[in-house]
């Protein structure tokens, strides 16, 4: 009956995600890490995959961060992903982006609302990663305390009136170039296009060894964390695949 009951569920999850499709998710997170002087990073990722592309959608879910004399608060940001290439396909760099979210908001500056803009893509490269066993990094293009280039923010930084608390990394909140430079909150998706037209297995990034980011705050202090899978995370199958589990637990 239990098993039933589980397939029935899992089969309603599906039609009610897409009629036609019922893709692949797989949700992992970055625990809760002290990335020095008792500030706590952490993320949650959510996966999911197409063919010829593979979407993370990141969230910047740190709390806020501790009172540090004598600028103040001091935050995590998420300056980078790096990551493993999945077997068998080839990353095409051009093609792939960054961007915010319908209700992504911006920082205007220390002190300021954050204001809410349109989707757009965001400052991001594609580098060589720096951290070990990884082969790539999505990397904002300049993160310091002059200019930012859309760290992700987390939202408990900001108070009731959307204001950024922040004392430390103050020019993670600047708007320079232009509006859409400063720190976003608190979701960005990561839209990965390989040159195979497959659809990539999105479990490949619930592990340790293939997904990282890298948090920065307090002016001084910067840590890669490496991804777990979460425990209660539910990987959408084929419906055809489910008929068949059903049959076979007859």
């Amino acid at each position: 009956m239990k098993g039933n009951h589980f397939f029935r569920l899992l089969l309603a999850f599906c039609l009610l995600m897409s009629a036609a499709e019922c893709k692949a998710v797989t949700v992992t997170y970055f625990p809760q890490t002290n990335i020095g002087g008792g500030i706590q990073g952490s993320a949650t990722a959510t996966i999911t995959s197409g063919p010829g592309y593979l979407d993370i959608l990141l969230t910047n879910t740190s709390p806020l961060g501790p009172d540090i004399p004598p600028e103040g608060i001091a935050n995590p940001f998420i300056t980078e992903i790096e990551f493993k290439y999945l077997d068998g396909f080839t990353l095409n760099e051009v093609s792939s982006y960054v961007s915010s979210l319908a209700d992504s908001l911006f920082a205007q500056g220390a002190g300021y609302t954050a204001v809410n803009y349109p989707i757009r893509n965001l400052y991001y490269d594609v580098v060589a990663a720096d951290h070990a066993g990884m082969d790539r990094c999505f990397m904002t293009a300049n993160a310091d305390n002059i200019r930012n280039d859309n760290t992700i923010a987390s939202a408990s930084v900001l108070d009731a009136f959307n204001i950024p608390q922040e004392g430390h990394a103050v020019g993670f909140l600047d708007k320079h170039p232009d509006d859409y430079s400063a720190a976003v909150f608190d979701t960005v998706l990561f839209h990965f296009v390989f040159d195979e037209t497959a659809v990539p297995d999105t479990s490949f990034y619930a592990n340790p060894d293939t997904l990282v980011v890298k948090f920065v705050g307090g002016g001084d202090y910067s840590l890669h964390v490496p991804n777990v899978p979460e425990p209660s995370s539910v990987v959408l199958i084929g419906l055809g695949a489910v008929a068949a589990l059903k049959r076979r637990s007859k």
